[in-house]
């Protein structure tokens, strides 16, 4: 099954450009989601910080990098539904259709100067939803952090939850962000990191601020990788 699904690559990528078939991709890739992420054996740190701000209706920014994305609206156990930033791109129409199997609903734009979407984001935190944002998407530079996700959480003065996971087996994709394909039966680590004060960013120049969300996402990273080596 896997050199199938690797030699297919280069041609599903061709072929998404129709709306039925990318559909019909989705659909195949929440399947594999799904079953990748029920026959790993997990270790998750730092659960308890989202569910505090869930038991307090709290709302929060969930930040992760693109490469991490697969395995991601897997982890997201809770009632209230996740709002995700997806770009125009057919990458992003493509994430669009894979997480609303997971119940989650996107909002189209970018971190970087997509100024509808960050009102609409700014709208929707303000009543209280949770949004995710991946902050290097669509098109990278890659692990570097777009300036919205910085502004967002200014302006609605809300936390940044950083997020992160690492498996043992896996497949990188010969993308701009080398996307991380975990396989099924498989080890390991999920990391939610502690949470970016919007009032500790408040107080940082915008070059500052993204530079420390950017540590604090890799940190989780990090912290991923050495327990599951360790």
């Amino acid at each position: 099954m896997r050199n199938f699904i690797l030699k297919r690559l280069p041609t599903l990528k061709k072929w998404m450009e129709n709306e039925r078939f990318e559909s019909v991709v989705s659909r195949v890739l929440a399947f594999f989601m799904r079953l990748s992420y029920a026959t790993t054996r997990w270790t998750i740190i730092g659960d308890d910080i989202p569910c505090k701000y869930h038991e307090s209706e709290e709302p929060f920014l969930v930040s992760l990098w693109h490469d991490r994305l697969m395995l991601a609206p897997c982890v997201w156990h809770w009632k209230h539904p996740l709002h995700v930033l997806a770009s125009n791109h057919k990458d992003g129409r493509l994430i669009a259709k894979v997480v609303s199997h997971f119940g989650m609903l996107a909002v189209y734009g970018s971190t970087g100067k997509g100024v509808a979407a960050a009102r609409d984001l700014i709208k929707l935190v303000k009543n209280g939803k949770y949004i995710a944002i991946i902050p290097d998407g669509p098109r990278g530079p890659r692990h570097r952090l777009a300036p919205g996700t910085v502004v967002i959480s200014r302006l609605t003065k809300t936390d940044i939850l950083p997020f992160s996971f690492c498996v043992k087996r896996y497949y990188r994709l010969n993308s701009w962000d080398k996307f991380i394909f975990a396989w099924p039966f498989n080890r390991g680590v999920m990391v939610w990191g502690k949470p970016i004060k919007w009032s500790d960013l408040k107080n940082m120049t915008q070059e500052e601020a993204c530079a420390y969300v950017e540590s604090k996402i890799n940190e989780c990273s990090q912290k991923a990788y050495q327990v599951l080596i360790g």
